[in-house]
């Protein structure tokens, strides 16, 4: 894999991200999980959505894929590439100001793996992903991924006593908040008015270290020319429940999701209902419907 990666790395991101918009509109066409989770989540996200932004969503997922080898293998990801930082350093240094840390948002919107080494540039990173069970991929996603002022702290026991170290000396921890968690870790918050199993590690965190909240993405430009950052400060502090505290938590996801509805990944099982987690809350839109 590690020889696949490289040489797909050598290749330009403006290929790169062709190829995945191939392969991204490909796989929606055929019928299966993932075309109708896709069409399903965001038909009933976004009830105006057309089939050109349900094609244009299935290519940004592609895109998401096949930029991954360019930004895991390349000494330098960000060279030649145009970035629009925006106001991501300001809202930061104002957010580290506060001497609490800062917890950062990046969920699966547009390409989150140009994030860690932007904000690198700046303020060193501990960045939290969800490892595989298979110890040598795991092992070798660690290594992939880290690189100077980024390091990886998997989700489990180890990792979260890095990030709790990370922002406790005021420093910058990265978490994707989209993901949904292993039973007992998450708490059932509405997220495009569905119940969606959400996790509770960033109540926590925020409880224990008063650390603000920053939502971010990396907004994919046209033709493989770069990157917009775009930022939106969570409203803090958070309530004490943690279903309200997750509430809050989404629905400024939502906010941000609706300004980039296509690169958002639809196709995630975003509202499945993990082992150990008790049943979720009835609502309009999930009574009588399967979850």
């Amino acid at each position: 894999m590690t020889v696949l990666f490289w040489l797909l790395s050598r290749l330009p991101l403006r290929v790169l991200q062709a190829l995945g918009g191939m392969f991204g509109w490909l796989g929606a066409q055929v019928p299966g999980r993932y075309s109708r989770l896709l069409r399903d989540n965001l038909q009933r996200a976004l009830p105006q959505a057309t089939p050109a932004i349900r094609n244009a969503a299935a290519r940004s997922a592609g895109r998401m894929m096949f930029e991954m080898p360019y930004f895991w293998m390349r000494s330098d990801p960000l060279a030649g590439l145009r970035i629009d930082s925006g106001n991501l350093f300001t809202t930061m240094d104002a957010s580290l100001a506060q001497g609490r840390g800062l917890i950062l948002l990046t969920p699966h919107l547009g390409c989150f793996e140009v994030l860690p080494p932007i904000i690198a540039t700046r303020h060193p990173l501990v960045a939290m992903y969800k490892p595989p069970h298979k110890p040598a991929l795991r092992d070798w996603i660690e290594r992939m991924r880290t690189r100077p002022n980024v390091t990886m702290a998997p989700a489990e026991a180890r990792g979260v006593r890095m990030v709790v170290k990370q922002l406790k000396r005021g420093g910058v921890a990265g978490i994707l908040p989209d993901q949904t968690p292993t039973g007992g870790e998450g708490a059932w918050a509405p997220f495009f008015g569905r119940p969606a199993y959400t996790m509770t590690l960033v109540h926590k965190l925020h409880q224990l270290t008063g650390a603000p909240i920053v939502l971010i993405c990396a907004e994919r430009l046209a033709h493989g020319e770069g990157y917009r950052v775009h930022t939106m400060p969570v409203p803090t502090p958070l309530p004490d429940d943690p279903s309200a505290a997750n509430t809050v938590l989404n629905a400024t996801l939502e906010q941000m999701v609706r300004q980039l509805p296509t690169q958002y990944l639809w196709g995630y099982n975003r509202y499945k209902h993990p082992d150990g987690a008790p049943p979720p809350p009835a609502t309009e839109s999930t009574a009588g419907t399967a979850a």
